[in-house]
């Protein structure tokens, strides 16, 4: 995990990248000869650094903070163990994120703190930190498990499993879904967050049908469903299986799971 003191040591070196300026008569700018920060220059346009004026330690303090996601130095310095090792993600990959979108703009100070900022504004409103780092690291860092570019079509298989035809066959009858669409609308963002903060998910999955275990447990005619997963369900599943240690066809249930609890059944 980061501590203030790498964002400490980040601010004295981009001020020392900063005072290697230099000018150049023959072009009229400020060049540069950075070891630390080699996006300097784009750093100083984003930030309307003004060149002729002092820059001092508390001014890349504050360049550093924003390039980690923080309003500010103070509020880093206060920052949980968890945000501070998001702040460091964020300011190390900026550029190799960047590039990875093959977008360069200057209309923000930092791409991947834009684009963090937004998703944890849209899904992560009630996360604690811990998941708030994992979400991050699964997204924003590592590679899809599903590599290929087209809609990846995986397969999962309920042939043996009782317990989840019968939790599926509950989800098509209550939405009046067929198989594919009723597993598809359970892998979402909410069921997701639900699955990492509670941690009782594969608790609850063991202890399906508890309630009546006499039931008879209902059957759906073709157990083995054929899955088309966008790039976002994709990631969804991947920051489970690589969470709680599963197979993909126990992530499915886990999602299944939370989505039969919000349709009123006991688990």
């Amino acid at each position: 995990m980061a501590t203030v003191e790498f964002f400490k040591q980040q601010a004295k070196n981009l001020l020392k990248d900063y005072n290697t300026k230099t000018f150049d008569e023959d072009e009229g700018i400020y060049v540069y000869a950075p070891r630390f920060f080699h996006d300097i220059d784009d750093i100083i346009m984003s930030f309307d650094i003004d060149e002729e004026e002092p820059f001092t330690l508390m001014k890349a303090q504050h360049v550093i903070a924003r390039l980690a996601g923080f309003s500010k130095w103070t509020e880093l310095i206060k920052a949980t163990e968890p945000i501070l090792e998001i702040g460091r993600l964020l300011l190390t990959n900026r550029e190799s994120y960047q590039q990875r979108q093959g977008l360069f703009t200057n209309m923000v100070e930092s791409l991947i703190v834009n684009d963090w900022k937004n998703y944890e504004e849209l899904n992560l409103k009630n996360a604690d930190d811990e998941i708030k780092l994992e979400v991050f690291r699964k997204v924003f860092l590592e590679q899809d498990l599903f590599r290929s570019n087209k809609t990846p079509i995986v397969t999962i298989d309920f042939t043996n499993d009782p317990n989840a035809q019968d939790m599926l066959s509950k989800i098509m009858k209550d939405k009046n879904l067929n198989s594919e669409k009723a597993i598809l609308t359970s892998i979402n963002q909410k069921n997701c967050i639900a699955i990492l903060s509670t941690g009782w998910a594969g608790i609850a999955l063991s202890l399906w049908g508890h309630d009546d275990p006499y039931a008879e447990r209902e059957k759906i005619d073709n157990p083995k469903i054929g899955i088309k997963l966008s790039k976002d369900k994709a990631r969804l599943l991947e920051i489970v299986m690589e969470k709680e240690k599963i197979a993909l066809s126990i992530a499915v249930q886990y999602f299944m799971i939370f989505t039969l609890e919000s349709l009123g059944y006991h688990i």
